[in-house]
């Protein structure tokens, strides 16, 4: 059964890294019958893999969630991870969730240099960082969200994927990027 949850992974991840790329989306007859069937199989293979898999999606769904509310991704990027979360469960996810920012902010800074908009890009996400900030410090001010057209668009799905297959690896070979980073 691990098997199958592990070629269900791979299988969605690629999907999604070609739909995301392709057509700038992630489409909703691959994202939810993958949560289903993660559920599904961790449910088979006991209850501790089961729990781990709730949490998992529960966890990844309330992280993306809050970056889909300012702006930062798309529903599909949001129901991917939920998805990925539902397969491997937790704390798989979080692994998964962190290579995938990496990775992502890695795509959005080579992009944005590439196009010649670093500053303008840098400008708007300190512009709303900073209202959030200030939001929780004067409770009556409301927060900015990113300004889309000051914004680079990435297929944060296809991150999400590489960062996904990153937190698989490194989990085969029990290496860690933070042993080399002496963290």
């Amino acid at each position: 059964m691990e098997l199958a949850r592990d070629i269900l992974l791979y299988i969605v991840i690629a999907v999604c890294a070609i739909t995301d790329v392709m057509y700038g989306k992630i489409f909703n007859r691959i994202t939810y019958p993958a949560i289903m069937l993660g559920l599904i199989i961790n449910l088979f293979l006991g209850m501790g893999s089961f729990q781990s898999s709730v949490i998992g999606m529960l966890v990844a769904f309330v992280l993306f969630l809050i970056v889909f509310m300012i702006g930062g991704l798309g529903g599909g990027d949001v129901k991917l991870m939920t998805a990925i979360g539902a397969i491997k469960g937790y704390p798989f996810v979080m692994y998964a969730a962190f290579y995938s920012a990496l990775v992502g902010g890695l795509m959005s800074i080579g992009i944005m240099i590439w196009r010649g908009r670093f500053i303008r890009g840098m400008r708007n996400i300190f512009r709303v960082l900073f209202s959030y900030i200030f939001s929780f410090v004067f409770p009556g001010i409301k927060p900015l969200s990113l300004n889309p057209e000051e914004s680079e668009k990435i297929p944060f799905g296809f991150a999400i994927c590489l960062g996904t297959l990153w937190a698989v690896l490194e989990f085969m070979f029990n290496i860690s990027i933070f042993d080399y980073l002496k963290i």
